[in-house]
């Protein structure tokens, strides 16, 4: 006898009496219970995923430590939600949404330790509010600060030897703002920027800021200057050193900022550097651009 498999279940896969009492006895939960039940499950879901309602690219620091500030701490940023708690995301712009804003060119932090002019990457400046701003067109800084001092500036004008203040006239003032941009960076020798300079590359390009051309070696920077007394100096003005004494022997350049202060990349090894004009290195010439 031929067999076909007409689709019924055997007799073995049918439910007992027993089982059909037993569902009949277990009602169907409530639809209140059934919600209760989901929102729990994806409360679960959503913890596990770390979302906890913070946002794109924002993760929650319950297990970290404490930043000492807002800000860049080397690895992302941190901020304080609406509730004073810390989060940190790594994506700039989710941080400028979170503290305030901010546009492509110029941005806002927090933290307490910025200092108008060049951090290494970028130009900050506060706004007509008091605000922090950045830009990394320098340019742009200037106009918003209108040639304002930049982080270890001696001011915005300078004392001569005979005691008066004297200001720099807005091109030499663009000079000395663009060398002051660079304290930080290392002495290269050779070096035309923008990651490092030698001291006639500095003055060279500071000056070139300015729309003032001055020619690359140092001995042929002060040919192109006006040469000046110690009595006549003032801000933007060019200090120079020579071994011999001569002005064939010059080896060295540095920009005036005032109060004898002046702005150098000095020698390999070290960084461009504000120092102070001391009778043990005394310029043996000055000139005026």
């Amino acid at each position: 006898m031929t067999t076909v498999n007409t689709g019924a279940p055997d007799a073995a896969d049918e439910p007992t009496a027993q089982q059909v009492a037993a569902t009949a006895r277990s009602p169907r939960p409530s639809r209140a219970a059934r919600l209760r039940r989901g929102i729990g499950m994806v409360a679960v879901i959503a913890t596990g995923a770390g979302v906890l309602g913070l946002g794109t690219g924002v993760s929650p620091a319950a297990a970290e430590t404490a930043p000492a500030h807002a800000g860049w701490d080397g690895s992302r940023y941190w901020f304080k939600n609406s509730q004073g708690q810390w989060r940190w995301t790594s994506h700039y712009d989710v941080y400028l949404a979170r503290t305030g804003g901010g546009t492509k060119s110029s941005g806002t932090s927090s933290s307490g330790g910025i200092k108008q002019g060049w951090d290494g990457s970028r130009y900050w400046f506060r706004n007509s509010k008091g605000e922090w701003r950045w830009t990394t067109h320098y340019d742009i800084y200037l106009a918003r600060t209108g040639g304002g001092s930049s982080s270890g500036s001696a001011g915005s004008s300078g004392s001569g030897s005979s005691g008066g203040s004297v200001a720099a006239d807005p091109d030499v003032e663009t000079a000395v703002q663009y060398a002051l941009a660079q304290l930080g960076k290392p002495f290269r020798t050779a070096g035309n920027g923008p990651d490092g300079y030698d001291c006639s590359g500095l003055v060279q390009q500071s000056f070139r800021r300015g729309g003032i051309s001055l020619p690359r070696v140092a001995n042929d920077q002060f040919a192109a200057t006006t040469p000046i007394k110690a009595s006549q100096l003032r801000r933007g003005d060019l200090l120079f050193w020579s071994p011999d004494g001569t002005p064939r022997g010059i080896q060295h350049v540095a920009i005036y900022l005032g109060d004898n202060q002046y702005v150098e990349a000095a020698r390999p090894g070290t960084n461009i550097r504000i120092s102070r004009i001391s009778s043990g290195y005394y310029p043996a010439y000055m000139g005026r651009p």
